[in-house]
């Protein structure tokens, strides 16, 4: 039996939790800053990513097969504001983890962003040089070079884009659109800003992908399609029957956000799709497919 941990338990390593559970051939451990009572039947360790120390030394007592990293600062303004401790977090807290997933000789899959890019063409590829505009993306891209400088090769970094499923762990974009249409609130959606959602749930079956097909490299896992928050918005409203006239299109500029926001990072997905032999679905089909999984 492989032993596999995931670090943070927010939306994704809450999903990336319930998936390796459902397998026999793995035992699953989760390492989190704080107790959110889910999972009480899971080996637990509560250790915060920045202590150098504790973290090394528990991955080193578990002795894992394998390691996914989803912690991560992701508020996007807050890492404008507390910058200490977004590096800590983002950066020199990936770090400590590569280094200990070296010393033992495990394979990693860390979860980075979109926003390592500054948004001005979209459709980006691996190869694409990184320009974030924001202290987030800063200090994901920081992440990303000091696990690269580690030269290790049982590794693969995962750029994902707004990510979105139901989850009862954090409110995404997406929950935040259904409960306000639900409650017939208005809602501003930027119409200046596009990205490539991915979809939770395929992105979890991806890194099991990626583990069982040992590969190690740098891949983009956006959604199957290209979106405004706007237009995501209006197929929320569409799929789930709720008015389309209570989203309303607005500026970035008018939100008055502490940190800029780049234009466009959608991602292109073309290499994990050949890689991993998947095919990644439209908005419509994703937001139908969690329409369905509510109703049953």
């Amino acid at each position: 039996m492989e032993k596999v941990v995931v670090i943070g338990l927010g939306m994704i390593g809450y999903e990336l939790v319930k998936k390796f559970l459902e397998l026999d051939d793995y035992k699953v451990y989760i390492i989190t800053r704080s107790d959110k009572e889910f999972f009480n039947d899971v080996e637990k360790y509560f250790v915060d990513i920045v202590d150098e120390n504790k973290i090394k030394e528990t991955i080193k007592k578990i002795n894992p097969d394998f390691v996914i990293n989803t912690a991560a600062m992701t508020n996007v303004d807050l890492c404008e504001t507390e910058r200490d401790l977004a590096y800590k977090i983002n950066a020199l807290g990936a770090k400590y983890i590569g280094e200990a997933c070296k010393e033992i000789g495990c394979y990693l899959c860390h979860i980075s962003t979109d926003y390592v890019f500054g948004g001005e063409k979209g459709d980006y590829v691996e190869e694409d040089e990184i320009n974030p505009i924001n202290y987030y993306g800063y200090t994901k891209a920081e992440g990303e070079r000091l696990l690269n400088e580690l030269d290790y090769d049982l590794m693969s970094i995962v750029r994902i884009s707004v990510p979105y499923c139901i989850s009862p762990v954090k409110v995404n974009f997406f929950m935040w659109v259904l409960e306000k249409l639900k409650n017939n609130e208005t809602i501003n959606a930027v119409i200046d800003q596009w990205n490539t959602p991915t979809y939770v749930n395929e992105l979890v079956e991806g890194v099991f992908k990626i583990y069982e097909k040992d590969v190690k490299e740098l891949l983009h896992f956006g959604g199957g399609e290209k979106v405004s928050r706007y237009e995501f918005a209006l197929k929320v409203a569409e799929v789930f029957g709720f008015d389309e006239s209570l989203i309303k299109p607005v500026k970035s500029s008018e939100l008055g956000w502490k940190a800029k926001r780049p234009r466009d990072t959608s991602l292109n997905s073309g290499k994990v799709k050949k890689l991993l032999e998947i095919k990644l679905k439209s908005v419509d089909d994703c937001l139908n497919e969690i329409k369905s999984s509510l109703e049953g």
